[in-house]
């Protein structure tokens, strides 16, 4: 039956890497081309560095040649009437889809495409990564992905494509909404859940408040896939063991570089797909390539013409980039996002970014829910905020436990204190990771 198949398209799914080499190059000829010969945001920084489309004959032409831009370039360049910036690959008349980023860095950023692009990037991108992820047809699926952001609209099509029957909870992705959504969860016992690590706990706790048992919320889920959050071993199987899911995906991208799906089976990294985008990495400050399996930032490229025009976008994020076959059998990209830059730090001249920590934390306690405080304050040790779980958490008496692997694994002290979770720093719905400034002595915890 098509339902059991493992691949969406297994062809492309499995394409060896010179065949992906080679469309990419192709691709990337097309894409150089338009945006020189349309675009003025393009023309104008490539003239100020004296290259043409007729310059790049290889991949380290394009990379040695074509400047990366920012998000901050592209705020420069939005002009009154446009907000993207110009950033699109078809004619203005044509554009039939706006949707926005998270807006996480304070300002949105808009992106324009056309019908015929949506359709293209939710076949070659979206529909092989939910397939991979365990959606199928005839499914019910809880949705709560917002409807101006390009995951949320590229979601909702796929739900259409695929024939599956999408539940939206009435409210939006805030904790003030959790009793609507556990209600809506509870009413129409929908197979599949697309949402955000937090959400889980929050439901299981607002299931408690009013007296239902917290696993017959999730009782009819047999996949999750959730993003917004980095997702650990330890995260994934807390919600397995919580919540009796088959299994849980951990998917992920960037809206402004365009690139983006999720983990397989095996869970270990976004599978990518390098006939829809082009991703590099270079080093933090110099921004000299660095190797695929090294760490960086990105840079990304989309393939595809008739939607956003995104040609070397570097992001924000501390990531991992491999190529090689998976154990699932496919081929393609390998991704890791670590952490935002903004979310990194030094201690004793290493960067390090909440995505370690986290991994001291669940080797003592579990996972957990935490806050690193002012990591450039200077001391020799780490503070950490920890949500505390119930009333008599163990993790209270294993506090030395997580200074001393702390020691032994990352070179550094721990000095945690434990404080109520509904304490712990939020913004934009996510958990603030590293917080800054004279705020971090405002928490008091027990301990």
């Amino acid at each position: 039956m098509i339902a059991d198949r493992e691949y969406y398209d297994e062809e492309a799914e499995t394409m060896s890497y010179k065949d992906l080499e080679d469309i990419q190059f192709r691709k990337l000829k097309a894409v150089i081309r338009y945006a020189y010969d349309n675009s003025r945001f393009y023309r104008k920084r490539w003239k100020e560095v004296g290259v043409t489309p007729d310059d790049i004959n290889s991949m380290h032409d394009f990379q040695r040649r074509i400047p990366p831009y920012t998000k901050d370039d592209v705020r420069r360049s939005t002009a009154p009437g446009d907000p993207t910036a110009g950033l699109y690959s078809c004619k203005p008349e044509e554009i039939s889809i706006y949707s926005m980023t998270s807006g996480t860095t304070g300002v949105n950023t808009v992106l324009g495409m056309g019908q015929a692009f949506a359709d293209e990037i939710v076949e070659k991108l979206f529909m092989r990564h939910y397939w991979m992820t365990k959606l199928r047809p005839g499914m019910k699926v809880f949705q709560v992905l917002t409807g101006w952001h390009f995951l949320g609209i590229m979601t909702n099509l796929v739900l259409t494509k695929m024939g599956a029957s999408c539940v939206t909870p009435w409210g939006t992705t805030m904790q003030k909404y959790i009793h609507n959504m556990m209600r809506t969860m509870l009413d129409n016992k929908p197979d599949y859940f697309i949402g955000i690590p937090w959400m889980i706990q929050a439901l299981m706790e607002e299931a408690t408040r009013i007296g239902v048992e917290p696993r017959k919320v999730f009782s009819s889920v047999r996949y999750m896939q959730l993003s917004g959050e980095p997702m650990t071993q330890g995260l994934r199987k807390k919600i397995m063991d919580e919540t009796d899911v088959i299994d849980v995906f951990d998917a992920g991208g960037n809206t402004d570089g365009v690139w983006g799906s999720a983990d397989c089976y095996v869970h270990r990294g976004w599978h990518v797909w390098m006939d829809v985008d082009l991703l590099e990495l270079v080093e933090m400050d110099s921004l000299e390539p660095v190797d695929y399996g090294g760490k960086g930032r990105w840079i990304s490229t989309l393939l595809l013409l008739g939607g956003p025009l995104v040609i070397r976008y570097l992001g924000d994020d501390l990531a991992q980039v491999e190529r090689e076959r998976c154990e699932c059998g496919r081929t393609h990209y390998r991704v890791r996002i670590f952490d935002r830059l903004d979310n990194t730090f030094r201690m004793n001249g290493r960067l390090m970014t909440p995505y370690e920590v986290s991994l001291v934390v669940e080797e003592v306690c579990g996972y957990r829910l935490f806050t690193i405080v002012n990591p450039e304050a200077g001391g020799d040790k780490l503070k950490l905020l920890i949500g505390r779980e119930g009333d008599r958490d163990p993790c209270a008496e294993m506090l030395d436990e997580i200074d001393r692997v702390a020691h032994k694994k990352l070179g550094i002290g721990i000095e945690a204190r434990l404080v109520a979770r509904e304490r712990l720093p939020f913004a934009h719905r996510k958990l603030v990771r590293i917080l800054r400034g004279p705020d971090g002595t405002l928490i008091k915890g027990d301990r």
